[in-house]
């Protein structure tokens, strides 16, 4: 089967005029040079160098192959550049999209040199696992991961959850309340199935089935809307309402007992080779924690 690099060899010993540049220029071995030179043409079946005093020149066949070759080559390199300038297909779910992901693409891009190298998408935890199972996207931004034999996935950063109150709540000043109070209150978002429900029922256990969870309203930015109307308190990534905390216009509390923890993920292809984009920018978002 013909092979790139016997191919380039070639190439190398006709403009390097001789087996010991092309080595030079192919930073290798001059056995090697001759042994990939040797299987080039036994594939094509007659010799393509003649070895003189001063250099090495094309028989008459391969005068005729040099051509090919070069296209070769240079198709070879077109493909290349056409899947390495591909964009990188990013899917990251809810808060993670919203609130982590446009930040670390915009640092990646600046990073690369390429701006617009991402492509991201901003959806649900479902959807992202399952357009990085079938192969929609190249790296799944989550807070949860799915067993897929396709699928390789790193945990990435723990985040702390806090609870949030209006302002004027009964409980905004305490800034610090005991676990089971959270179970006088309505608490908007935290279902079970949901990444939140799930920490919830860490910390409380089987009391968890008594928070008055109610209000499942679909997205953060409607939950701290309803909170700050007073519809309840809820159970949030600290880092989703850092800005409102400090604008003075949610509280945050924690819980005395417990710190609540949830763990992000990145997803990627099993397969994707260690020098892919995928993987660069997997590295590149846990170095960034």
């Amino acid at each position: 089967m013909l092979n790139l690099s016997q191919v380039q060899t070639f190439l190398a010993v006709i403009d390097e005029g001789g087996i010991q540049s092309a080595a030079e220029r192919l930073a290798c071995s001059q056995p090697a040079v001759s042994q990939q030179l040797r299987k080039l043409e036994e594939f094509v079946g007659v010799p393509l160098v003649v070895r003189n005093r001063s250099r090495a020149v094309p028989t008459r066949d391969g005068e005729l192959f040099l051509p090919r070759a070069r296209s070769l080559v240079a198709a070879a390199e077109r493909a290349r550049a056409l899947v390495a300038d591909r964009r990188l297909v990013v899917h990251a779910s809810g808060n993670v999209g919203v609130y982590l992901a446009p930040r670390l693409v915009a640092a990646f891009e600046r990073d690369l040199g390429r701006p617009g190298a991402v492509d991201l998408a901003i959806t649900t935890n479902r959807h992202a696992v399952d357009a990085l199972a079938c192969g929609e996207a190249d790296v799944a931004l989550t807070e949860w991961s799915e067993e897929h034999p396709a699928v390789e996935w790193q945990g990435w950063r723990r985040e702390k959850l806090v609870v949030i109150a209006a302002p004027d709540h009964p409980l905004a000043q305490a800034r610090c309340i005991p676990r089971q109070v959270l179970l006088d209150h309505p608490v908007i978002g935290g279902e079970p199935g949901t990444g939140t429900g799930r920490a919830l029922a860490g910390v409380f256990g089987p009391d968890a089935a008594r928070l008055r969870v109610a209000r499942q309203l679909g997205s953060t930015a409607a939950v701290k809307e309803a909170v700050k109307a007073g519809l309840g308190l809820s159970v949030v990534f600290a880092y989703a309402v850092a800005e409102e905390v400090k604008a003075g216009i949610l509280a945050m509390l924690e819980l005395e007992e417990a710190d609540i923890f949830k763990t992000l993920f990145i997803g990627l292809g099993r397969e994707s080779p260690q020098s892919s984009l995928a993987r660069r920018f997997a590295a590149f978002c846990s170095a960034s924690v």
